[in-house]
């Protein structure tokens, strides 16, 4: 299941709060209102309601776009639904609007908010993954890479301690010959050991895995963008709907930041989370 922690489903204590945040995602509430899920840096994943954000002359609409990064102010009452009182842009918030400008780069980091939205409860504190969050979203604009979201998906797992066991076979403990990824055990298989429900890997992707999670990103970033990112990022997937048991929203890869022939997965990443 996913993070641990029990979900609050009324607070207790209520009254005004502040927070640094994420936002991961918003949603349609009445005719001018909107739902804005955020990840807050010390109060984890909040829901507040905009009141207005959705009329032209809102005061902070534009700050509460997915991806943004925002000093919010809130009132915390009985209901599941805290009030967002005010936003104001954070810092770096220069570098994460360029998230916003290329569709593609957008498509990249809705898979990540989505990623984040799924494995996080509501009201429960989770600095590491929001610093894991905002640091994915930062690489993303300064070294974006088809790589990009599959690496995050591998990291988030690792952080989660789901995290297959990529350097050994699960099954008899063999270093080498790797064929598959048996998810229900935790590991990698060797052609020996290989189950017949175990997803297909080559070797390539393996020492990709091995990179992500050994601590040696930059390495894996740096490697000619191919056919490999779509296999870490599919593994990635599957890897995070087991653990939280949910269907993950990831657009496909499309082609590098700022090619016209990825320009339709940016907006349908928008479109989802609207």
């Amino acid at each position: 299941m996913a993070s641990a922690g029990v979900p609050v489903s009324a607070p207790d204590w209520t009254g005004p709060y502040r927070d640094r945040a994420v936002v991961l995602r918003t949603y349609r509430l009445a005719e001018a209102d909107r739902i804005i899920v955020l990840l807050g840096r010390d109060h984890g994943k909040i829901r507040g309601v905009a009141k207005g954000v959705r009329r032209t002359r809102s005061r902070f609409g534009a700050r509460l776009e997915p991806a943004s990064l925002v000093d919010i102010s809130l009132w915390r009452g009985r209901g599941e639904l805290d009030t967002i009182t005010g936003a104001d842009s954070a810092g770096n918030v220069e570098r994460l609007s360029a998230l916003r400008e290329d569709l593609v780069l957008l498509g990249r980091a809705m898979a990540m908010l989505e990623a984040v939205d799924r494995l996080t409860l509501e009201r429960t504190p989770a600095p590491d993954l929001y610093d894991r969050l905002l640091r994915g979203l930062q690489s993303l604009v300064s070294h974006p890479s088809v790589l990009s979201v599959g690496a995050f998906l591998w990291r988030l797992a690792q952080l989660e301690g789901v995290a297959p066991d990529v350097e050994n076979c699960v099954h008899c403990g063999a270093a080498s010959e790797f064929v598959a990824l048996d998810i229900a055990h935790g590991g990698l298989a060797c052609r020996s050991c290989r189950p017949p429900a175990a997803l297909a890997v080559d070797a390539e992707t393996v020492t990709v895995l091995q990179e992500i999670l050994g601590g040696r990103l930059a390495d894996a970033l740096a490697r000619p963008e191919g056919t490999v990112a779509e296999a870490v990022e599919r593994l990635g997937v599957a890897v995070l709907e087991q653990h939280t048991e949910r269907r993950l929203r990831v657009p496909p890869l499309l082609g590098p930041v700022g090619a016209a022939g990825g320009r339709s997965t940016g907006a349908r990443g928008r479109r989802a989370h609207r």
